[in-house]
């Protein structure tokens, strides 16, 4: 069984894949920035909030451990689920899955921060945001 939330579905395009006939490095970042964009939304971190508070989001450190290839016309999705937060820090990890065989693809562990557009820091986590962090991890 799968666990986390459904973050993004999509196909392998053929310009996404390489010479060596699979997804290239970043087309899986691609895919991994889809589904953390539903993520963040899904966490409460919605365009509204973002902009009428003048934050971004920003990764500040990414790991991708790839564990099968997926070649053009894979039909993939992607999971998401916290992996909990300090102050400043949310920490989600997005996993990749062939839609036919629902073996694992690849493997992200991301972490991110909400920072001020205009001072170009990081801001304490909204206590919502802990809070949805928080019921993902209990679930």
């Amino acid at each position: 069984m799968v666990k986390g939330r459904l973050t993004y579905k999509g196909a392998v395009q053929t310009w996404e894949c390489d010479s060596n006939r699979h997804m290239n490095v970043m087309y899986y970042i691609n895919k991994f920035e889809h589904a953390g964009r539903n993520c963040g939304n899904e966490f409460g971190l919605k365009r509204d909030f973002l902009e009428s508070n003048n934050y971004g989001i920003a990764v500040v450190e990414q790991n991708i451990q790839y564990k099968r290839e997926v070649f053009e016309d894979d039909l993939i999705y992607v999971t998401s689920k916290s992996k909990g937060h300090t102050n400043k820090v949310m920490n989600f990890e997005h996993s990749m899955y062939n839609s036919e065989t629902d073996q694992l693809s690849a493997v992200m562990d991301i972490k991110l921060v909400i920072f001020d557009m205009k001072l170009r820091k990081a801001v304490p986590l909204p206590e919502f945001v802990k809070s949805n962090i928080k019921s993902d991890l209990e679930s």
